[in-house]
Order: C-alpha cells, then structure tokens, then sequence
C-alpha cells in the first residue's frame, strides 16, 4: 500500500514538474524586448565661420579681427589716433548656423584719452541702428557721442530682443559701430599711452523661460559688465 502511495505521490510530483517546465516553456516564448535609444543635440551658442556681409566668404584667421563671435571686418592693426581724424573699427557680433535664438549685448571700454582729458578731447563713436545704450558715457553735451557703455541689440525695434538663429547660416547683429573719430581739439597730451579700446560681447540664450527672458538676460549682462570695469 505504502509502495501505491510513493508511486502516486512520484506521479504527482512528476506531473507537477511537467507543468512548471511546460510553464516556463510558455512564458519564455511569450516574452518581448525592445529598447529605444535617442540621440539629443545640445543646445548652444556657436560660433560664426562666415563674413557678415558675405556669407559665401570665410571669416579671416586674424586675431587682430575675429575672436569668437566677434568680427571686425575693417580693422587695420595699429590705426593712428589724430586730431580730425576717423578710424574704421567696425565690431560685429554674430551666432553660427544651429544656435539658439539669443540676446546680444557688447561692453566697451574705452582707454584712448589720458585722465587729465576733458570730454570734448576724448576720442568717440556713435551707435548705429539696431542697438541701443544701456548704460553708457557720453560727451557733455553731445549725448549720440559714446565713450564707452554697455549696449544692447534691440533690431528693429527700441527694446532689448533675441538675435534670431539659422539652422543653415550664421546670423549678425549688424556693426554696433562703425568707426571712432577723435575732436580736432584734442591736444597730444590727451591722449592715453598706450591707447587701447576694447569690445566684448556677451550672447545669453532666449526661450520662454524665467531664465531666458530679457530680464534675466539684462541682470546677467550688467554682472558681467561689472567685472569688466
């Protein structure tokens, strides 16, 4: 009877493992995998490789015109301050093709008058459209007569808004300025030794975003200006 009992129970537990077995079977025929995996591109400010006014035609390798996104196309290394004198300085700031839409600002700094000039003797520029002073020195009495400032690109418009990006072309703010011209009072004795005027600019991404607003772009670029002074 015992023997009956051993074998149903070895039956049973036979059967039992078929049907695991047959379990497994069918849960591993059953059975999917899938994976999908994205590639991101980085959002970025790049660099422009093309001239401004000729988009067919390299930007030059000389540090003396290009650093960046900042071009000066009519710069002609050591140009002579004079009395009645104009030197082209033309600097242009501009984004590379698959950037962001970004606010541009530009600080100068402006060091060609010595400290004893008065105003009036201080070598100048006047800013052309498209751009607008945020906080700046002017001569006394001559306010469109800039000696140096933060400036903003503002386009078509009166108020600080992105520079559009391409995905195909570089695209440009147009020449903040495009020459500086000393009084035909200014004396010797006026001016800074060396001379030196500085441009830079400062490109912060724009979106629909608290971070990406004019405002936050604003705050960002006074900062900025601040450590350059």
């Amino acid at each position: 009877m015992e023997n009956k009992k051993k074998k149903r129970y070895g039956i049973i537990a036979a059967l039992l493992l078929l049907v695991l077995a047959a379990g497994v079977g069918t849960y591993a025929w059953l059975t999917a995998q899938s994976s999908l995996t994205n590639n991101f591109t980085t959002a970025g400010i790049n660099k422009p490789t093309t001239e401004p006014d000729n988009p067919n035609k390299p930007l030059p390798d000389d540090n003396a015109k290009v650093n960046g996104n900042l071009t000066e196309t009519k710069w002609v290394a050591d140009s002579k301050l004079a009395p009645g004198v104009t030197v082209s300085k033309n600097p242009n700031v501009g984004i590379g093709k698959g950037s962001e839409n970004a606010y541009v600002y530009a600080f100068v700094k402006n060091e060609t008058a010595s400290d004893t000039a008065v105003d009036s003797h201080k070598t100048y520029f006047t800013i052309n459209q498209g751009w607008k002073a945020v906080q700046a020195d002017t001569v006394t009495g001559e306010p469109t007569h800039y000696l140096g400032g933060l400036f903003v690109y503002v386009g078509d418009g009166t108020e600080a808004t992105p520079l559009i990006a391409s995905k195909t072309e570089d695209k440009w703010t147009g020449e903040l300025f495009s020459q500086v011209t000393t009084p035909k009072e200014t004396e010797q004795k006026d001016f800074a030794n060396p001379a030196t005027m500085e441009v830079n600019c400062f490109i912060y991404a724009a979106d629909n975003t608290t971070e990406g607003s004019s405002a936050s772009a604003l705050t960002a670029a006074r900062t900025w200006a601040n450590g350059l002074q």
